[in-house]
């Protein structure tokens, strides 16, 4: 793995690598990131949440590149507060959103391209979602949203009883074979239109501020960026990410995710160019 600070750009894994219980930034994780940014190390994160909610989390840690927001299907430039979508139900049935399960327990919101959050219907685990992951949010009705300004669609169940597998089947009938349903959590589906591949996700990082991909480290600590490992010139994967991940990666972390996985890398990343001088 590369040390160097000024040709490299690090991609990391926000939501499971850098916040604490609390959904925060940890203060060890705020130290190391100053310091690793004051050598001149260059930094962008991956995310699932919106991109008001990440800055939000950030504060004043700058990004050195666009980051990945929304899963990976938007690369949000804070530096002038251009983005770019990859990804819409622009393809999908008009009546589509009307069409998603209207029972109790399940929560219904949209990432839309605006970088904003839409709720379609409350639940109990989605307004504790939207507190703990510091998102605001517009409440909308169905009929009011335009296919191509979402993102994707997030199905929060209050019970585990609840099968949203079958209900979205049942809801959606013949849509669900041009959608991507995959579960992010215990009490989360995530509806996609489509796959956005590894490649495609570090483009719309890379190209905007021109570096090359192959000079891109990502420390991955969650599935969700097994692409992102794989079209990557370097990669790192916490002790406790899925076997998958660590498989995939160049390098494996002594620490796991809570642990300290990120800060490792980053620290020797830090040593190793103090080394060279």
């Amino acid at each position: 793995m590369s040390n160097s600070l000024e040709s490299t750009l690090v991609l990391c894994d926000l939501d499971h690598l850098l916040l604490g219980t609390d959904g925060n930034l940890t203060q060890v994780v705020r130290d190391v990131l100053q310091l690793f940014c004051s050598r001149g190390g260059r930094l962008t994160v991956f995310s699932q949440r919106a991109p008001r909610a990440v800055r939000a989390i950030l504060g004043s840690v700058r990004l050195s590149a666009p980051a990945l927001v929304c899963g990976g299907t938007m690369a949000f430039h804070y530096a002038d507060g251009t983005s770019s979508q990859l990804c819409s139900f622009a393809g999908q049935d008009q009546d589509i959103f009307l069409r998603l399960p209207a029972v109790s327990g399940v929560g219904i919101a949209l990432q839309m391209r605006d970088g904003t959050t839409r709720v379609l219907r409350m639940s109990e685990a989605l307004e504790r979602h939207l507190r703990q992951e510091w998102t605001p949010y517009l409440l909308t009705n169905a009929a009011d949203v335009c296919r191509e300004d979402v993102l994707r669609v997030l199905l929060y169940q209050d019970s585990k009883n609840i099968q949203l597998g079958s209900l979205l089947e049942k809801t959606l009938g013949n849509s669900t074979a041009t959608l991507l349903a995959e579960r992010a959590a215990a009490d989360l589906v995530v509806l996609t239109p489509k796959t956005v591949s590894g490649s495609e996700m570090l483009d719309a990082v890379c190209m905007p501020v021109g570096i090359p991909t192959e000079n891109v480290l990502v420390i991955a600590g969650s599935l969700p960026m097994l692409d992102l490992v794989h079209a990557a010139g370097q990669s790192a994967a916490a002790a406790d990410a899925p076997a998958e991940l660590r498989l995939a990666a160049q390098k494996v972390t002594l620490t796991d995710c809570a642990g300290g996985a990120a800060v490792e890398v980053l620290y020797r990343m830090v040593r190793g160019a103090e080394n060279r001088t």
